[in-house]
This record gives C-alpha cells, sequence and structure tokens, in this order.
C-alpha cells in the first residue's frame, strides 16, 4: 500500500526544520566517511570488524530515520470542519490492498478535524492491521474498524488478528519497525495526528490474540 504520507513527505519542509535537519546530515555523514576508513585500515580483530559492521547498518538506519522524523513532525493541522469518520474510512478500504477488511456496522458520529490528516492516520492503522494478520498466516479472521462513542469522544478502533506483541506501547516509536526497510513510521505518525486533534492513540493486546489500536478524536 502506498501511504498518503509519501505526498506529505514530497513537500518542502518548514525553513528551520531543512536547516536543522541539514545541520544534522553533516556529522552523520563525516561518522560514515570515517567508519570507511577503519575499514580499509585492515581490521583483523573478528570482534571489531562486527562492530565496525554493525556501525554502519546503525549509521544507514539513523539516515532513514532522520527524514521520517522531520517529515512526522512537520505535519500540521490545516483548519478544522466536520468530517464523517466512516467516510474517511470507506475511503481508505476502497485501495485494493485493502480488500477484506470489514466495517463494523452501526451509528458512526462525525468527528471534528483535518480530513487529510485523519485519512493518513486510517490508512497507516489499516496498513499495519493488514501486514499483522497476514504474518500469521492463512485461516485468520480478517480486520476489523469499528468506532465507539464516549464523552464528547469518538474512538476509531482498528482490532488484527495477528500474532499480537508483549508491550504495544513500545511499537510507537521510531526504530520499532523489524520489517526490512521500514522506519517503524507509521505508528508514530497516528500518534502525532492524534495529538494534534487533542486525541490519543493506544494499543492493546487482547487475550484472545493480535492487536487492537485504539484512535480518539474529538466529536463534532
Amino acid at each position: 500500500m502506498t501511504s498518503p504520507l509519501e505526498d506529505v513527505r514530497r513537500r518542502d519542509l518548514p525553513p528551520d526544520l531543512d536547516h536543522l535537519l541539514h545541520d544534522l546530515r553533516g556529522p552523520l555523514n563525516s561518522a560514515v566517511m570515517h567508519l570507511e576508513v577503519l575499514k580499509r585500515a585492515g581490521v583483523t580483530d573478528p570482534l571489531a570488524k562486527q562492530s565496525l559492521e554493525t556501525l554502519g547498518q546503525e549509521l544507514a538506519r539513523l539516515a532513514g530515520m532522520l527524514p521520517a522524523a522531520f517529515a512526522v513532525a512537520a505535519l500540521g493541522r490545516n483548519e478544522t470542519t466536520v468530517v464523517a469518520l466512516r467516510s474517511i474510512v470507506e475511503q481508505e478500504l476502497r485501495r485494493p490492498e485493502a480488500a477484506g477488511v470489514s466495517v463494523i456496522e452501526g451509528d458512526w458520529p462525525h468527528v471534528r478535524g483535518d480530513a487529510e490528516l485523519l485519512s493518513i492516520a486510517v490508512f497507516h492503522l489499516v496498513r499495519n492491521a493488514l501486514e499483522a494478520t497476514e504474518s500469521a498466516g492463512s485461516g485468520r479472521q480478517k480486520p476489523t474498524v469499528s468506532v465507539e462513542m464516549g464523552d464528547r469522544q469518538v474512538m476509531l478502533v482498528v482490532r488484527d488478528w495477528g500474532p499480537g506483541m508483549r508491550n504495544p506501547r513500545r511499537a510507537i516509536r521510531l526504530g520499532a519497525s523489524q520489517k526490512p526497510g521500514r522506519t517503524g513510521i507509521g505508528l508514530v505518525t497516528v500518534e502525532r495526528i492524534a495529538r494534534l486533534h487533542g486525541g490519543t492513540l493506544t494499543l492493546a493486546a487482547p487475550a484472545s490474540g493480535g492487536v487492537e489500536a485504539r484512535l480518539t478524536l474529538p466529536a463534532a
């Protein structure tokens, strides 16, 4: 699934963040160059060679995480409007990759927020749920999306049936993803969007398996 956040990433960062990212890349690039010098020096100790390889991998990971972190930091909420949350969900589920995800029927109240940012949040929650369920093997129940009402709040609940996790809270941080080439930006982005709306993102691991993500937003 191609993320709508890619469009956000392509936009220019605000000047202050762009300058800061440039300043951070300087010492990072210098560290990479000095690491290559050490590798060419002919280190023979096996432990030292392994440490150099690990250092190179971590520097490469950091280089990938920095732009992702700044893309999240640059997210800003536009003027809020009354948004039909179910319409946002159904729009994201029209993507071919989201086939099989079911929407639980019920009273879907409207929320107040930025429709573009909410679309990004729903995308990431659905993608994570699909990938988690698929990783658990065939025969698993497909993810579900539902909504609950609280005290002037609306909770969007995305439930997967994957292998679950021991510490769900630790999943909401950059670098948490164990998937090759991934930075873990998805849930960090969703949490950022939740906070921009005065809401929250929480993860829970039900006893029956899988993970339940709850995105809390202000009711319209």
